[in-house]
């Protein structure tokens, strides 16, 4: 066995651990400017127990010991973080995603932590098991997180079935189940304001987060979809990750729902994790040749310009 190690790979790995510690600190942004930072401190505080009970157990050990609440927030952020580097071990892929991990640190990641750590984990088991019969029981444990990740829960299984049949997505029996999905997602979607009531959240029925999403995140949506499908109409598809069919799925379940900005919206951020892996396959197969290097550059600089919503002053 080889025990050398270049110093090349040193100095990548000092680079991504610097970029994960940014990436905590922007996440741990200012409490006061925080939408659910306070929320999750009064449950803590009265152990109230209000949230799913994967995220409650993690938190009970730090209320047994007595440690305050900022405590049991830092670990929590740690946590995120944890797995956001298991999950983009490789480290190109890592900083295709380090733009991408920018923009949702402040609302998904920091904010939305219990979906933030539910998304994160099951990606991560999604890496690791997708292949094992075990996977459907593996990845539901990333649900006692947070309720919504029954989402990504459904649509990546139903990748796995694809992954382990035949990764064409255009076959004849796949086209029948690809049509079988996208009906069965405009029928859920034609019940949303049924269901959102149904499962208590009625308060977001006819308010702002039920709006359609912006023509910006539309055109967005369309070209992401526009890239997947050239990326798995070509022979090479099977070479790709799995996350590149998860990314697809994602986008098709984000644009059939662009009427509801709550749950396009959350979806739209879940497929930026999964981004940087399609960036990385189309830069692998495609974007690294000379003629196609300035379409590759367009279309990156096109992804990355959601960062301007980004707010540096929260954390400075």
């Amino acid at each position: 066995m080889d025990w050398h190690v270049k110093k090349t790979d040193y100095y990548l790995f000092f680079f991504k651990v610097t970029l994960l510690c940014i990436l905590f600190m922007v996440m741990n942004f200012d409490k006061s400017l925080n939408a659910d930072y306070g929320n999750y401190l009064a449950n803590y505080e009265h152990d109230w127990w209000q949230f799913e009970l994967g995220f409650e157990f993690i938190s009970y050990p730090f209320k047994l010991v007595g440690a305050d609440f900022l405590t049991f927030w830092i670990f929590s952020l740690v946590l995120e973080s944890v797995l956001i580097a298991i999950l983009f071990r490789n480290n190109m892929i890592f900083l295709f995603a380090f733009p991408n991990l920018l923009f949702i640190s402040q609302g998904f990641l920091g904010t939305q932590i219990r979906f933030g750590i539910a998304i994160s984990l099951f990606l991560v088991i999604f890496s690791f098991f997708y292949k094992k019969k075990q996977f459907w029981f593996i990845s539901a444990f990333s649900i006692l997180f947070h309720n919504a990740a029954v989402v990504v829960y459904f649509l990546a299984n139903s990748v796995r079935y694809l992954l382990n049949s035949e990764r064409n997505i255009f076959l004849k029996k796949n086209l029948f189940w690809l049509c079988g999905f996208v009906i069965c997602t405009v029928f859920l979607s034609l019940l949303m304001d049924y269901m959102l009531t149904s499962f208590g959240y009625d308060y977001y029925v006819g308010t702002k987060y039920q709006e359609g999403k912006s023509l910006s995140s539309i055109l967005y949506l369309c070209m992401s979809f526009c890239l997947l499908l050239f990326l798995l109409c070509r022979k090479v598809n099977k070479e790709y990750s799995e996350y590149v069919y998860l990314g697809f799925v994602l986008v098709v379940f984000s644009l059939i729902f662009s009427k509801s900005s709550i749950i396009s919206g959350r979806f739209t951020l879940v497929y930026s994790i999964v981004e940087p892996f399609v960036l990385y396959y189309f830069y692998h197969h495609i974007g690294k040749k000379k003629y196609f290097f300035p379409i590759f550059v367009l279309y990156c600089s096109f992804c990355y310009l959601k960062l301007i919503t980004f707010n540096p002053k929260a954390f400075l």
